[in-house]
C-alpha cells in the first residue's frame, strides 16, 4: 500500500488527477445511495433554492445539519447536498480516510486537510458550467461515484491534465479574456482538448483532482443520472 500510496501522489503531482478503481465496494455505494436519496426525497433534509437566496458556500457549510442546496445559472437542476457527514456514518468516515489525504499531502509541498464534504446528485441535468478553475491554487478535491457513469451522456467529472500547471502570466491572460467576455475570471480559454479525461467509470471508483486545473461535469442527457461524494481539502496553515 505504502508503494501505490507514492505511485498515486506523482500521478496526482504531474497530471493533476489520479483515478483508483474499486475504492468502495458496489453494495456499500448502493446503500449510501439509497439512504441518502430516501432521506432528500423524504424532505429528511433543508432545501434551499440556489437562486432565491444570497447564501455562499461558507453558508451552507455552517449550516449545522446537511442541506441541500439546488443549483440555479449554468448548473441547473443539480442538487448539492451540505453536511450529510451529520447524518451518516459511512460518509463521515470516508472524509476523514488518511489514504486520501496522504495521497494529497505527498504530491504537494503544502499541508492539506479535510475541509467539508457534500454530496452531488445530478439527475437530467443537461446545461453545466463549462471547463474552469475553482481557484488557481490551495485546493483538492476528492470524489467517489456512487452510481455508475458508464459513459458521457451520464455527465462524468472531466479534467483536462496538466492544467493545474499553469502560469501566471497564462491565468492573467485569462482573466482578462474572461473579463471581456462577462465570464467568471477562472474560466477555461487556454487549453488543449486532446488532454481532456472523461471519469467514465463504475460506482466506488475514487477521483482525487488538483481544483487548480480546469475541470467540469459534463451535461447529462435527459433521464440521465450520477450521485457522488466529494471532499474538499485545503492548506493546514
Amino acid at each position: 500500500m505504502e508503494a501505490e500510496i507514492q505511485d498515486y501522489a506523482e500521478t496526482l503531482n504531474e497530471d493533476g488527477i489520479v483515478i483508483i478503481d474499486n475504492y468502495l465496494d458496489e453494495s456499500t455505494c448502493e446503500e449510501l445511495y439509497e439512504e441518502i436519496s430516501r432521506e432528500i426525497e423524504e424532505g429528511g433534509y433543508d432545501v434551499v433554492e440556489g437562486g432565491d437566496h444570497e447564501y455562499g458556500y461558507n453558508d451552507f457549510a455552517n449550516w449545522g445539519s446537511p442541506v441541500v442546496n439546488k443549483r440555479s445559472g449554468r448548473d441547473e437542476g443539480m442538487l448539492d447536498v451540505f453536511n450529510v457527514d451529520m447524518a451518516v456514518s459511512e460518509v463521515a468516515s470516508f472524509k476523514s480516510d488518511e489514504m486520501v489525504n496522504n495521497i494529497i499531502n505527498r504530491a504537494t509541498s503544502e499541508g492539506y486537510s479535510p475541509d467539508n464534504l457534500n454530496v452531488y446528485w445530478n439527475r437530467s441535468v443537461t446545461t453545466t458550467r463549462d471547463f474552469h478553475a475553482d481557484t488557481y491554487g490551495g485546493k483538492f478535491k476528492s470524489f467517489v461515484y456512487l452510481t455508475d457513469v458508464p459513459n458521457q451522456s451520464f455527465g462524468p467529472f472531466s479534467y483536462v491534465k496538466g492544467s493545474h500547471q499553469s502560469s501566471k502570466i497564462k491565468n492573467k491572460t485569462s482573466s482578462i479574456v474572461n473579463r471581456i467576455k462577462d465570464k467568471p475570471s477562472t474560466d477555461a480559454v487556454f487549453y488543449d482538448k486532446d488532454d481532456i479525461t472523461y471519469c467514465t467509470a463504475p460506482k466506488g471508483t475514487l477521483i482525487i483532482a488538483n481544483q487548480a486545473g480546469y475541470h467540469r461535469g459534463q451535461p447529462q442527457e435527459d433521464g440521465k443520472e450520477r450521485m457522488l461524494m466529494t471532499t474538499s481539502y485545503t492548506p493546514t496553515n
